[in-house]
């Protein structure tokens, strides 16, 4: 039988290279013509790290427009709802000048034919947070909360997007993330997995802000070599027993949300970019589908949403054959949990009517 759950993705990113301001819009600007010559520049004048993170080059280096995205849905657009559009890449020269995101997204799609919610970017600890919020708000109706990434990792292989390792330990930090919660507000919070003990503190600390784990904190090196983390099979058996026991420990604090997304990223190690093609719907079965199943388990099915992380993990699989996988695993569980995870917990949490 053909699944027909109504899918609200709950992270997807955009972007235009020719008007958001970027570090990969010079590229675009100056070889836009000619993806080979893009990708060699690209070799030339970007460290390693960030370029091993993406893959290939090929969705970070082009445009990811709301046609793209259509484009990816074929047969799955009359079970599509909407998305939750995520922050990314835009570099602001001013902290407020991040509101402009939010005011180019609200253009892009004025009818919400596509955006349901906007999830902005800010760095909480600045002193004109509140000014910023505001900005947000003004921009759009659909600005429902924050994304300031955590994630940063000692080993220098692995890129890092944190301005400070100690940013959930920073006392003006914390006051920003309370702020959140003042305002109505949400947090989208993105780390590596072994960030996850600080996360666990802060959000004992503070329970008033709503909060979802972002990709399940992306464990590096579970799924195979990265940046040589996770390169014997005994040392991918301790990365996903330290990922699971804090995970286990997270789950622990109820307020908390789970986006079940970002598992084929480059950086967990299962390495489909590297392949002649995507991962099939199988493969995607056997190696993750454990993985996901556990989360389901663990967390409870009715804290957890599901997103594509599209463009991010089409690197990997497409994005047809990534619902097509996740259908089959939740096959055996009820109506109700199939229509919480694709679309009530993240309609609840982004209040999205």
């Amino acid at each position: 039988m053909t699944a027909d759950t109504p899918i609200l993705d709950a992270h997807m990113h955009q972007w235009d290279l020719r008007s958001n301001p970027s570090e990969a819009a010079i590229l675009v600007k100056l070889f836009g013509w000619n993806d080979s010559v893009k990708e060699w520049v690209a070799k030339l004048l970007y460290p390693k790290s960030p370029l091993r993170f993406v893959g290939k080059i090929d969705y970070v280096a082009n445009d990811y427009l709301i046609e793209d995205y259509r484009a990816e849905l074929g047969q799955l657009a009359s079970r599509f709802l909407g998305t939750v559009y995520v922050e990314a890449i835009w570099k602001a020269k001013k902290h407020i000048d991040l509101a402009r995101q939010t005011a180019w997204v609200e253009r892009l799609d004025p009818g919400a034919s596509i955006y349901k919610a906007i999830v902005a970017s800010a760095e909480l600890e600045r002193r004109d947070l509140g000014e910023l919020l505001q900005a947000h708000e003004g921009a759009s109706t659909r600005f429902r909360g924050i994304r300031d990434k955590l994630a940063i990792h000692p080993n220098r292989q692995v890129m890092d997007y944190a301005r400070s390792p100690t940013l959930m330990q920073d006392r003006a930090w914390r006051a920003g993330y309370q702020m959140l919660a003042e305002r109505g507000l949400s947090f989208d919070a993105w780390m590596y997995y072994h960030q996850l003990p600080d996360f666990i503190d802060l959000v004992r600390a503070i329970p008033e802000t709503p909060v979802v784990l972002c990709h399940l904190a992306t464990p590096i090196g579970l799924g195979g070599d990265y940046g040589g983390l996770g390169n014997t099979a005994g040392e991918r058996d301790k990365i996903a027993g330290q990922w699971k026991d804090s995970l286990s420990r997270l789950a622990e604090v109820p307020h908390v949300r789970f986006k079940i997304s970002g598992l084929l990223m480059p950086i967990v190690g299962f390495g489909a970019e590297q392949q002649p093609t995507t991962m099939s719907k199988d493969e995607f079965v056997d190696r993750v589908g454990p993985l996901v199943t556990w989360a389901l388990d663990t967390f409870g099915i009715r804290r957890c949403m599901f997103g594509s992380n599209f463009p991010m993990d089409k690197v990997s699989i497409s994005y047809q054959t990534l619902v097509a996988a996740l259908d089959e695993l939740l096959q055996t569980r009820t109506e109700e949990a199939k229509q919480l995870f694709f679309n009530g917990v993240a309609r609840d949490f982004y209040r999205i009517d």
